[in-house]
């Protein structure tokens, strides 16, 4: 049907449901793959659409990816200005995360050549990570760590720093409460303990600590890897307080490289604000108690909330530039529960796995069939530590691509902005990255693309004109934003011995001696090029390899009795999935590695040769999950692993 139409019928359905089951009852998920495309443009008219329906059942995938970050501030509290980041590092310390690869933690562009050049200048690089990734082999100091550890770690690093007296203790007494409480609560963490339970030396550990500790500049970050673990926001809080009592926060005086150009220059100071008195916003869940925090709605439990019977159960679905039947854990629950609803609408250029499932899929022009710019990259950069550009770059891009002729296209905004007009409601924005309370901006009439720019970027730090006379993109380090003095009157302090974060970690700490089974393996994320999370896994750019083998190291191999290109099955508590062995002696032996976002998410007999396996079937959502984020255990999973026979291997045949 032409757009025009599909617009019509899908508007009417929305009002049919907001009248008949209430606004709670329509829902949105929009996935990474929706910031690939003019999403400066198309965030404001989505969340005008929320608006106007009135719901706020809202989901991302921050809450399934490191939702954390945003959860632990509600714990520790916020610095006025931003953190050193990648402006100069003397040290830098990742968790769990391998830049190269995933294109956070090192600035966007060109991580490889900004790794070189800072080490090259000296800096130490200290990893911790259960494989030798591609980023930690080129590491100062490489702590290949079990699973599962991470939280012990921070802790072990913590109490080196503050045994030692290696913190800032000036910016600690000036701004910082709480240093006492957390001392006391680290007491009992012995460091050598915590690297033999780890498997690392603890001469290592001990040195990580103290190089990152002793430097004069530096930043700290953890990736999906901890995050994943069941406790994003207790390891987040851990990485928080160890960047704020090493006084990693910028002060007054010092130039905020990264500022904005497309947004509104902002005002930065160097003064604390402290914890949120409540860390749950307005937002509420009918299944497990579970809260909207900083981060967001917990994703993770949509599938539950569109199953559950009664009062405010989801029956309409709004998914722009995501893939849930393929990012979310528990897949066969999440299949399950994307057939039972009344509305399920894509916003997709492919024909994705969750495509299959929908009523409605509406192909956007894709990346370079439209007129954009860096809107988003500006606002990525300051979202926290290790994301965006590192320097104020702002570009704009005409049209690259033409689009197929004949094709019926509407850019994402333009659908929005179309069943917004079809449900009768007026057309009002605030411009992507601006406050709540910033003015909004009507629109009587759908504009075009360059009278929607200008509109949006009204009272940015650097004028949209000037971004369009370099056409091939500019530093504009000229009037960057200058952190000013703190109020003297200001009494507030940054918290790093939170009572609830501290009660948390002593859990983990009197749980950590359990060992798994002797015949268990550990499940562990991994990320892959050419793939963007569940999008973009083409067969046109994953040369020519179209599964996600288990990568395992040789002896367990060995043990198995398998060589490569065997397959194999791998078994949870939740379900089983079969997979084809590879080789990778950089993963610790009794862990798995694999890839996810493969696999035929209706048929999971289908070839794993041709169509790879799904490890979110092995995943659940209710056993070990983060409760204020709802990030279920999504890496470090337990799982059995047996070499196929012969009549359950579709390969052999």
């Amino acid at each position: 049907m032409t757009s025009d139409a599909a617009l019509n019928e899908i508007a009417e359905s929305l009002v049919r449901l907001r009248d008949r089951h209430g606004p709670r009852s329509i829902a949105s998920y929009w996935g990474t793959m929706a910031s690939v495309g003019n999403f400066g443009a198309g965030m404001p008219f989505f969340t005008a659409l929320l608006d106007a329906i009135g719901t706020n059942m809202r989901f991302d995938p921050n809450t399934i990816d490191k939702g954390g970050k945003q959860s632990a501030q509600s714990f520790l509290g916020y610095w006025g200005a931003p953190a050193m980041g990648f402006d100069r590092p003397d040290a830098i310390l990742l968790i769990g995360i391998n830049p190269l690869l995933t294109y956070t933690g090192f600035p966007s562009g060109s991580p490889k050549r900004w790794l070189a050049e800072t080490l090259a200048r000296g800096c130490q690089l200290i990893v911790i990570d259960p494989r030798e990734s591609h980023v930690a082999a080129q590491a100062t100091h490489f702590l290949q760590a079990r699973p599962g550890n991470d939280a012990l770690i921070m802790a072990a690093i913590l109490k080196v720093v503050i045994e030692e007296k290696l913190y800032d203790r000036a910016f600690v007494d000036a701004h910082v409460t709480g240093l006492d409480t957390l001392r006391t609560a680290l007491h009992s963490i012995d460091v050598a303990a915590v690297a033999d339970t780890a498997g690392v030396s603890a001469n290592l550990l001990a040195d990580s600590a103290r190089t990152y500790a002793r430097a004069r500049r530096g930043y700290a970050m953890a990736g999906t890897g901890p995050h994943m673990s069941g406790f994003g926001t207790l390891i987040e809080y851990l990485v928080l307080v160890l960047e704020t009592i090493c006084g990693r926060w910028l002060r007054a005086g010092d130039v905020v490289k990264a500022s904005p150009s497309l947004l509104p220059a902002f005002s930065a100071r160097a003064q604390a604000r402290g914890p949120d008195p409540d860390w749950a916003l307005a937002g509420r869940m009918r299944v497990r108690g579970l809260k909207q925090s900083r981060a967001g709605m917990p994703t993770a439990a949509l599938a539950e909330e569109m199953l559950l019977p009664g009062e405010g159960r989801v029956r309409s679905l709004l998914c722009w530039g995501g893939n849930p039947a393929m990012a979310f854990p528990d897949q066969q629950r999440t299949i399950e529960a994307l057939k039972s609803l009344e509305l399920f609408v894509t916003i997709d250029p492919w024909f994705t796995e969750s495509g299959k499932l929908a009523h409605y899929v509406l192909p956007p022009p894709m990346g370079l069939e439209v007129e954009t710019a860096t809107i988003f990259m500006d606002w990525l950069s300051g979202r926290a530590t290790g994301y965006g550009q590192g320097q104020a770059h702002a570009q704009y891009t005409q049209q690259i691509a033409r689009r197929p002729q004949g094709s019926d296209l509407l850019e994402e905004w333009q659908i929005f902005y179309e069943l917004m007009v079809r449900m009768g409601y007026p057309v009002e924005v605030l411009p992507f990255g601006r406050p709540p309370e910033g003015a909004k901006v009507r629109f009587d009439a759908r504009p075009s693309n360059a009278e929607l720019l200008e509109k949006l970027t009204e009272g940015s730090r650097v004028p949209l004109d000037v971004i369009k006379s370099n056409r091939h993109g500019h530093i504009y380090d000229d009037g960057l934003i200058v952190v000013q003095p703190g109020d003297p009157a200001n009494t507030a302090r940054l918290e790093v011995g939170h009572p609830e974060m501290l009660a948390w970690l002593s859990e983990v700490v009197g749980a950590q001696s359990a060992r798994s089974p002797s015949n268990e393996f550990r499940l562990l994320c991994r990320r892959e090029n050419h793939v963007y999370n569940s999008s973009c896994n083409r067969r046109v750019t994953n040369k020519g390899r179209f599964h996600n083998p288990a990568f395992l190291h040789a002896d367990d191999m060995a043990h198995l009795g398998v060589v490569d290109g065997d397959e194999v099955e791998l078994s949870s508590e939740l379900g089983k999935i079969r997979a084809l062995v590879s080789r990778d002696d950089h993963v610790l032996p009794g862990t798995v590695s694999m890839a996810f976002a493969y696999g035929d998410a209706q048929n999971p007999e289908a070839d794993p040769v041709l169509h790879g396996a799904s490890p979110n079937r092995l995943i659940p959502t209710d056993r070990v999950y983060d409760p204020y984020t709802g990030q279920p255990r999504m890496t470090n999973v337990g799982v059995q692993i047996m070499k196929a026979t012969a009549d359950q291997s579709l390969h052999d045949a």
